[in-house]
């Protein structure tokens, strides 16, 4: 097979991608159109994998429309999918029967007062463990709706700032706080 003969194979199965992506409404824009066209072995499948959640869609779509650097903007979309779905295997993980930390707190005391010390304290540790789990999930909650909030804000501050542009000064501190909170995020991811 030639070059030229694999590069038309590429773009014809890139074309087609686009076009099944933009039927299906999977591509918003038309970046995503052109993106999927050229790059459809990787912007494809991530086009498909980021548009679950309609509300993840909704705070991605006004992320990505309210930062100008769209790099940056993608960044901080793919941080926000990842901190959602670590929250969605939190809850998962803590809506087993076994990772129920009153049924363990009962388990552990039930030990104790067996005279089974071992068996007992590695309960207690399971305690413990289920107890930083669950502030764990409190806490991936508290961040993603700080910071659906600022982005929230943000897109109203541009549609401020679109029909008034003398009110453009807030702007700027407002995005270095979604940011920082984003970025904040993926430490807890990390």
């Amino acid at each position: 097979m030639s070059l030229v003969t694999l590069a038309l194979a590429y773009a014809g199965i890139g074309a087609g991608v686009a076009t099944v992506l933009a039927l299906a409404r999977r591509a918003t824009t038309g970046a995503d159109v052109v993106l999927a066209w050229l790059l459809w072995p990787l912007y494809g499948p991530l086009l498909v994998a980021g548009r679950g959640d309609g509300a993840a869609d909704d705070d991605e779509r006004r992320l990505l429309a309210a930062l100008p650097d769209r790099s940056a903007a993608g960044a901080l979309a793919l941080r926000l999918r990842d901190a959602r779905a670590r929250l969605a295997e939190l809850d998962d993980l803590l809506g087993r029967p076994d990772f129920d930390p009153t049924a363990a707190e009962s388990r552990a005391g039930e030990l104790a007062a067996s005279g089974a010390t071992a068996a007992a304290a590695a309960a207690q540790m399971r305690v413990r463990t289920l107890g930083r789990l669950h502030e764990l999930r409190g806490r991936y909650r508290r961040e993603l709706a700080e910071v659906g909030e600022l982005v929230a804000q943000l897109a109203a501050q541009l549609e401020l700032v679109r029909l008034e542009p003398g009110a453009a000064t807030a702007s700027g501190e407002l995005v270095h706080e979604l940011i920082a909170r984003v970025e904040a995020l993926g430490v807890v991811l990390e």
